[in-house]
C-alpha cells in the first residue's frame, strides 16, 4: 500500500533519473510547449538554462523537453533563474536582453572609447559626432569607431590603404567569432556546419545556433530567422 502510494506521489526526472516529489514537475514551462506532461525536473530544468545562457551567449533558451524545443519568453527564464535565487545569472541576462535591444535600435551607438556606455543618437548618419554622455570623448557614428578629428567620414575613408579596405570587407563578409570561445573563423566554402578549430565547438554559421541541439533535435533549433529554419512539425 505504501508503495503504490509513493508511485502516486513521485516521479522519475528523465535527466537526472531522480525519484522526485510531483511537486517538481508540476507545471508546463510555457502554454506554448508541444508535450503533455513534464518528464523534467526542476533542478535539472534550472541547469539547462544555466548551460544554455553561459554555453550561448544568447536569450535564445528552449524547452529541453523531448520533441518541444519551443523558445521560452523572457519571462519564464527569469522566472526560472529568480526561484533558484540565481542573482548574477538573473542579472547578467537582464543586462543581455536589454544590450541586446538597444543595438536593434537604428540610432544606438556604444561609446568607442570603452567608458561601456552607449546612447541614441539622433539624427542617426546625419549626426555623425557622438559625444559620449559618460566620458564625454567622440565616436563616430558611421565607422564606430573613435572620432577620426580633423577628417570628415568621407575624407577618413580616402586615408585608408585600399588593400586595407578590401580586407575589412573580406573579413566582415567571411569571417566570424566562434559562439563559444570567440575565435575568429573563416568559412572558405562549403555549408554552413561550422567546427571552431581551437574549441572543437560545432554552430550554424548563418545564425550561430547549437549544431549539437540541431543534430539532436532538428531544424527548429535554428534562429526563426535563419534560411535554415523549419518549424517543429510533430509526427
Amino acid at each position: 500500500m505504501q508503495s503504490v502510494r509513493q508511485k502516486q506521489t513521485t516521479m522519475q526526472c528523465q535527466v537526472c533519473f531522480n525519484e522526485k516529489s510531483q511537486a517538481n514537475f508540476a507545471t508546463k514551462y510555457s502554454h506554448q510547449c508541444r508535450h503533455k506532461e513534464r518528464s523534467i525536473c526542476d533542478d535539472c530544468l534550472y541547469q539547462h538554462v544555466k548551460q544554455e545562457l553561459g554555453k550561448m551567449c544568447t536569450d535564445d533558451v528552449r524547452c529541453p523537453e523531448l520533441n518541444c524545443g519551443i523558445g521560452f519568453k523572457y519571462r519564464i527564464v527569469l522566472t526560472i533563474l529568480s526561484r533558484n535565487n540565481d542573482i548574477q545569472l538573473v542579472n547578467k541576462y537582464e543586462r543581455f536582453v536589454l544590450h541586446r535591444q538597444l543595438e536593434s535600435m537604428p540610432e544606438f551607438i556604444w561609446c568607442a572609447h570603452g567608458c561601456g556606455m552607449g546612447q541614441l543618437n539622433e539624427g542617426g548618419h546625419d549626426n555623425n559626432i557622438v559625444l559620449c554622455d559618460k566620458c564625454h570623448r567622440k565616436t563616430c557614428f558611421t565607422h564606430k569607431t573613435k572620432w577620426h578629428e580633423g577628417r570628415t567620414c568621407q575624407a577618413y575613408d580616402a586615408t585608408k590603404n585600399p588593400a586595407q579596405r578590401a580586407t575589412q570587407t573580406w573579413i566582415a563578409q567571411n569571417c566570424k567569432k566562434c559562439p563559444e570561445c570567440s575565435c575568429r573563423i573563416e568559412k572558405a566554402s562549403g555549408c554552413d556546419h561550422m567546427t571552431c578549430t581551437k574549441c572543437r565547438y560545432e554552430f550554424c554559421w548563418s545564425c550561430l545556433a547549437d549544431y549539437n541541439a540541431i543534430r539532436q533535435d532538428g531544424n527548429h533549433r535554428h534562429d526563426p530567422n535563419c534560411k535554415h529554419y523549419a518549424a517543429y512539425n510533430e509526427q
